[in-house]
């Protein structure tokens, strides 16, 4: 009876970690990291560095995935969870055309990112 109840206990520690790692974030400092990230990607694709690529684009999809949950759970802004939605979209594209070597296909995509980005959520909701 003493190692179910650990166990669960130790489900439980886990499982609580992981909804509050989404909840609990510095949301600028996302932010700072997704324009790092979009500017790293940008380089890679032009140097055709495939691995580090595929990875920067995989970091945005989980970090706009998080952009989603933070404006989802704000309210009164479906239009940023709406792109939030589409940017996590066009990273998967990228990492679609970086594994096709289509790297003109993947820059478009991902100039499409920062300008979209700055564009929509920056010139309405920043500063937060």
């Amino acid at each position: 009876m003493r190692k179910i109840i650990n166990v669960f206990g130790i489900i439980f520690v886990l499982a609580s970690s992981a909804v509050t790692a989404e909840s609990e974030f510095d949301f600028e400092e996302l932010m700072e990291a997704i324009d790092t990230n979009s500017h790293n990607l940008q380089d890679s694709i032009v140097n055709k560095n495939n691995d580090s690529a595929i990875a920067l684009a995989k970091e945005l999809q989980d970090a706009f995935k998080l952009v989603e949950g933070f404006f989802d759970k704000r309210g009164d802004a479906a239009d940023a969870v709406a792109d939030s939605k589409i940017y996590q979209d066009n990273a998967a594209a990228i990492v679609k055309f970086i594994e096709a070597n289509d790297y003109e296909a993947a820059s478009n995509k991902a100039i499409e990112i920062s300008n979209s980005c700055d564009d929509a959520c920056h010139d309405t909701y920043k500063p937060l």
